[in-house]
């Protein structure tokens, strides 16, 4: 259990055309996915039971010491059904009262693709797991709670939304301030506050598990993305478009090149400077009002929410199956022990 008053850093905001999660106040927090996959031309859903229970649900877990709810999903999904998935779009919260009606409880999900993996559940938690259609999971859950994630999967799916890419924008983490450095400013690093981010970030990070990385050449933002691709790989690339000088002097030319990192296959992040990310924030959310969707583009930047904090992250979800059209906006801060 974790009290509400603890998590006022662990920022948590999210938005589809069907959901819009902005912060939480409940006592209990939780956070899980709804593993899915395409059978025989048939969406498919896996559920599990809990012999505790005695119950069919879907891969969930309290929030842990020191993690953000996206890493809780990823995790929980991994423990209880051996699965390590990449999170896929936001499916809502659940909220309900503990057994006792006193604690106030949310479960935060998302979905989550499966390919050819098999579950192998943990014998403990979980006994057994049953891929299911969607129907067939609406007769097998044990809580009518359940069905809400479960409508917004199968929404998504319907509208061609379900089946997304990942684009991460990430601030650099915090360097050592300018005045106390002499040097050439490209070769400013992080300081020990901002070390200690990028460690944080590569853990949140795993969530989605970006293996493009694109960055400026400076040196405090090759530093904050080095945890993570120390330990997860990814194919790091630097381009003079992140870099300051050159987005100031060339707005146009970082749209450009926004616009075709964001049209890429693979799950992708770019890292830059905070004036940087201003500027990419501002055209994603552009981006977003011109395609007319029923996202909030006001999550993506506005009043304080004009940039992202320093190691703090920005997942954008493009939809496969149209066009690579935005379908999902969420914002995070990495937690830091």
């Amino acid at each position: 259990m974790r009290p509400a008053k603890r998590i006022g850093k662990l920022t948590t905001t999210r938005a589809t055309a069907t959901t819009t999660d902005e912060g939480t106040n409940a006592k209990v927090l939780a956070a899980g996915t709804l593993p899915w996959r395409i059978k025989s031309g048939q969406l498919q859903v896996l559920l599990i039971h809990r012999p505790e229970y005695d119950d069919w649900s879907w891969p969930k877990g309290r929030l842990g010491a020191n993690e953000t709810l996206p890493e809780t999903a990823w995790r929980e999904t991994k423990e209880e059904v051996g699965l390590n998935l990449s999170l896929g779009i936001p499916l809502g919260v659940i909220r309900y009262k503990n057994p006792t009606g006193k604690n106030r409880k949310e479960v935060w999900y998302w979905a989550a693709r499966v390919d050819d993996k098999k579950p192998i559940v943990d014998g403990t938690e979980v006994d057994d797991t049953r891929w299911a259609t969607v129907e067939e999971a609406r007769q097998l859950l044990s809580k009518s709670v359940d069905h809400k994630p479960l409508d917004i999967l199968a929404e998504a799916y319907d509208a061609k939304q379900l089946a997304t890419i990942p684009f991460i924008v990430l601030r650099q983490a915090k360097p050592i301030p300018a005045e106390s450095w002499t040097k050439d400013e490209v070769d400013r690093p992080l300081a020990e506050s901002g070390y200690t981010q990028a460690k944080a970030v590569a853990r949140l990070l795993r969530a989605w598990k970006p293996t493009r990385i694109v960055t400026s050449k400076y040196t405090r933002s090759l530093e904050t993305i080095a945890p993570y691709v120390k330990k997860h790989g990814g194919s790091v690339r630097t381009k003079r478009w992140l870099n300051i000088k050159t987005a100031s002097s060339h707005p146009k030319h970082l749209a450009r090149r926004l616009h075709q990192e964001l049209k890429r296959l693979e799950p992708s992040m770019i890292c830059s400077q905070p004036s940087v990310i201003k500027r990419v924030l501002k055209e994603i959310k552009a981006l977003v009002k011109d395609d007319e969707t029923l996202i909030n583009a006001k999550i993506i930047s506005s009043g304080k929410k004009s940039n992202l904090a320093s190691g703090s992250i920005l997942v954008v979800h493009r939809a496969k199956h149209q066009g690579g059209r935005i379908v999902s906006i969420e914002r995070y801060d990495p937690l830091v022990k």
